[in-house]
């Protein structure tokens, strides 16, 4: 039986980032030799069965500006599940988490929109603005369209505005 815990990333201590590293790790090949991509989220949902780590989603709770609007969102970063624990619904249930908590919307980018396509997720194509990273430096400001990758889940009744989206910092 699958079970999830909350763990901001403040809190997550030695032994759980050292889990966290090799599941990223192992999940997706060339991921640096840490618990994070470019930055460390705020908050994790981490699935585990029994006491082994099997699956994690990271979020970043941001304010984001598209068009004219500002919103509460909250993005999801490196969904992933062990590969022996696949096909048994653990990335749905890491997602219905995300969507308990306080937000306008949920925005991911993704590569293979498959799982988020059968849990309501929706692809938008609004121009987007964000701050490039790479190593702890600070490279740049991208500005561009972001066909077939930029997806959000709507958590209450506004709709997703048209315009540009500044993530008013790097991408999730």
């Amino acid at each position: 039986m699958v079970v999830i815990r909350r763990v901001p990333e403040v809190d997550l201590g030695v032994t759980l980032t050292q889990q966290l590293t090799e599941l990223l790790r192992e999940c997706f090949p060339g991921y640096p030799d840490r618990a994070y991509f470019k930055l460390p989220p705020h908050l994790r949902f981490l699935a585990f069965d029994g006491d082994n780590l099997v699956g994690q989603l990271a979020l970043e709770l941001r304010m984001i500006r598209v068009g004219d609007q500002v919103l509460r969102t909250l993005g999801v970063v490196d969904l992933c599940v062990r590969s022996s624990a696949r096909s048994r619904g653990v990335a749905s249930l890491l997602l219905d988490e995300v969507l308990l908590l306080d937000s306008d919307f949920v925005v991911l980018f993704a590569d293979d929109d498959r799982l988020y396509l059968r849990n309501g997720w929706a692809h938008v194509d609004n121009p987007v603005t964000w701050v490039k990273v790479h190593e702890h430096t600070t490279v740049g400001l991208a500005e561009k369209v972001v066909p077939g990758v930029m997806m959000v889940r709507p958590t209450g009744a506004i709709p997703w505005p048209a315009g540009d989206v500044d993530l008013l910092g790097h991408l999730f």
